[in-house]
């Protein structure tokens, strides 16, 4: 019977994340996701609250899977290029595959939500992963010195920028395959990051 709870919930959840990958919040509701998920329309509400507590869990597991394509990147040692651009590549990559889960991530797209537990502690995953990353970085010698707390910041509006640019120049939304292509990103975040390295 929990198992079957299990997958009923897991089915919910992955309904939820295509059609926000469709149409943004808005098209998430748990009427919506139910039928979907082809589960009874009361089923969404005996796993979820409402809403923005199916759209925050949404958010939880997207930002954790941020947080894991940034380390399998890091970790390809298969190509000459620093981690630290491997793990910015991955962040702008997953922002243009994703953009609507993206933004609910950082910002609550159209649908300002309460964070949960579960969102809270992804959140935090992510920004000890990112902090640690820019120390590494530092270390190595590929980042700029200084306080974390200014660079850091600095490094993560830069990948913002990138992240967001993609739609912004295409002027087409969310829609993915317009604007900037793979090597446009590669090309201008090798320069961007280049503006960051010591000198």
């Amino acid at each position: 019977m929990q198992e079957r709870s299990r997958d009923t919930r897991r089915t919910l959840i992955a309904a939820a994340s295509d059609l926000l990958a469709r149409g943004g919040p808005a098209h998430v509701t748990l009427r919506a996701v139910g039928a979907a998920a082809d589960v009874s329309r009361t089923a969404p509400y005996r796993h979820f609250q409402d809403k923005e507590d199916l759209l925050s869990t949404v958010a939880a597991e997207s930002l954790a899977a941020l947080t894991a394509e940034m380390q399998r990147a890091v970790a390809d040692t298969t190509t000459a290029s620093t981690p630290l651009f491997r793990a910015c590549h991955a962040y702008v990559r997953f922002a243009w595959a994703y953009p609507n889960h993206y933004r609910l991530d950082f910002f609550g797209g159209d649908h300002t939500i309460t964070p949960s537990r579960m969102l809270v502690d992804a959140a935090n995953d992510f920004n000890r992963y990112f902090n640690d990353l820019v120390v590494e970085a530092q270390q190595s010698g590929t980042l700029i010195a200084g306080d974390i707390r200014e660079v850091g910041p600095l490094l993560w509006v830069l990948l913002h920028g990138l992240a967001m640019s993609n739609h912004l120049v295409a002027d087409q939304g969310c829609e993915p395959k317009k604007g900037y292509d793979a090597d446009d990103m590669s090309r201008v975040l090798a320069l961007a990051l280049q503006n960051l390295a010591p000198r």
